[in-house]
């Protein structure tokens, strides 16, 4: 058979197109049956733009780049410095007072370098002030638009990543009719009923402690209906369910499907035909051992298998899936706050990563050459635990030697798997932070200990 676009069916100029936007994953999957111009590139205009620029914030914080650019995402941010506030776009926390300028919100104060300000022609001794930014009180502000998890444009590239992804897994190289509704839905916004929010708490539960931190995580079942659906849960933030096509289809023979896209770009994947042939093929997964003393335990054949504890998942809470999902149309207000929660979890663990922890100090470390200062009025929650984090790695005399070792040191310090990186902690730790002397040496010290940390 020859390869068509699944879309329009044309044979000519096809390409590989990645399923999920290259800007917001790590872990690449491509189609290679989408062609270029009309239902790839286009793509990008009718809406996967819109999602990736307002997803930036989330996106920077995870260290997710495109491998189409060089730096991270810029998100937007407001400043208030003193009594100013300062509009700006960022990709990192230390270009706030690097080369970069801002200007007020009133059009009335430009802030930066003090050798970039004194470089502009209309700059004098009477409209210039030098100001010590260590000194005085700098507070950021972020706003991020949660509408973007349910708007048409995030609808449509959630379909889009399911029906290619389906259409990967099972092989399938040319248009068919079969998904027509998805594929008008897709193209033209079409149709209804293609996508619904799972409001289930329980399922949100269950796929954040059987996958990696910050994963993407693809599913298909069959549901009541016979209809073929697929679950896109995105970085554990928020899922979604997308009805694929009507009814299974025989040239369509896997319906069991799984794969995590963690963001070290680490893939994990399991095809079936059904959740029978899954269960059996379990079962036989297994072996019985003797222990003695009357004791006989089912152990896994092959020791290696990293996909046997996502197929049990599956096959375990596989009645979850088509029948408690508890799919809506509409945004609740209790799914909002279950969104605005995992985000704020997201991003407070973000920190606590040998990734986060390495980009930090690569970001700041011209300030640490030149000796940095705490800010005694710096009210940045993150970048405060960040420091502090480099702190205690600095002052621990070469005990914490690597990120595992730290964990154990913040799960201790902290009585708790999670941290609330809350004004009230924020202050008590930065306050510990200024109260000893060596505060600077200490953080520097820590920043060069990790930054010869290796990944794993």
């Amino acid at each position: 058979m020859i390869n068509e676009c699944i879309y329009c069916g044309i044979r000519e100029d096809l390409s590989k197109s990645d399923i999920i936007p290259d800007a917001l994953t790590n872990a690449k999957i491509i189609n290679p049956n989408v062609c270029r111009i009309e239902h790839n590139n286009n793509f990008s205009d009718m809406f996967e733009a819109e999602v990736i620029k307002k997803l930036a914030f989330i996106t920077n914080g995870l260290d997710i780049k495109s491998s189409k650019g060089k730096n991270y995402a810029s998100y937007e941010a407001r400043i208030t410095v003193g009594d100013t506030e300062y509009n700006t776009k960022m990709t990192s926390e230390s270009e706030l007072f690097g080369r970069k300028k801002m200007r007020s919100v009133d059009g009335k104060f430009l802030l930066g370098p003090i050798d970039e300000i004194k470089k502009i022609k209309a700059a004098n001794g009477t409209n210039v002030s030098e100001v010590d930014v260590n000194q005085i009180e700098i507070e950021k502000r972020v706003s991020l638009d949660l509408s973007v998890f349910f708007s048409t444009a995030m609808y449509r590239m959630v379909a889009k990543i399911a029906f290619e992804w389906y259409c990967l897994k099972n092989k399938v190289i040319s248009k068919k009719d079969d998904f027509t509704p998805i594929i008008d839905f897709i193209t033209s916004s079409r149709g209804e009923n293609i996508v619904s929010i799972v409001s289930n708490q329980e399922v949100y539960i269950l796929f954040n402690s059987t996958v990696n931190f910050g994963s993407h995580l693809l599913l298909s079942y069959v549901a009541e209906d016979n209809s073929v659906n697929i679950i896109v849960d995105l970085f554990g933030v928020i899922i979604y369910n997308v009805r694929v096509c009507d009814s299974t289809l025989d040239f369509c023979k896997n319906n069991v499907l799984f794969q995590e896209l963690e963001l070290d770009a680490k893939h994990i994947s399991f095809a079936d035909t059904d959740i029978e042939n899954l269960q059996k093929h379990l079962t036989n997964s297994f072996e019985p051992k003797d222990f003695g003393f009357g004791l006989t335990f089912m152990l896994p054949k092959d020791m290696t298998d990293s996909t046997l504890q996502y197929k049990m998942m599956y096959a375990i809470n596989y009645n979850l899936f088509f029948e408690k999902l508890n799919l809506i149309e509409e945004p609740t207000q209790e799914v909002i706050t279950l969104v605005l929660n995992n985000i704020q979890s997201l991003l407070q663990e973000s920190a606590v990563t040998i990734r986060g922890l390495k980009r930090f100090v690569k970001e700041h470390q011209k300030y640490f050459e030149q000796g940095i200062r705490l800010n005694p009025k710096g009210t940045n929650k993150k970048s405060i635990f960040m420091f502090y984090l480099l702190f205690i790695v600095g002052k621990s005399n070469e005990k914490i030697k690597n990120i595992h070792d730290l964990y154990t040191v913040i799960k201790d310090e902290f009585s708790s798997d999670t941290i609330n990186i809350n004004d009230e902690l924020s202050s008590k730790l930065h306050k510990e932070m200024l109260s000893v002397d060596s505060n600077i040496d200490l953080i520097t010290e820590g920043a060069k200990i990790i930054e010869s940390w290796n990944f794993e």
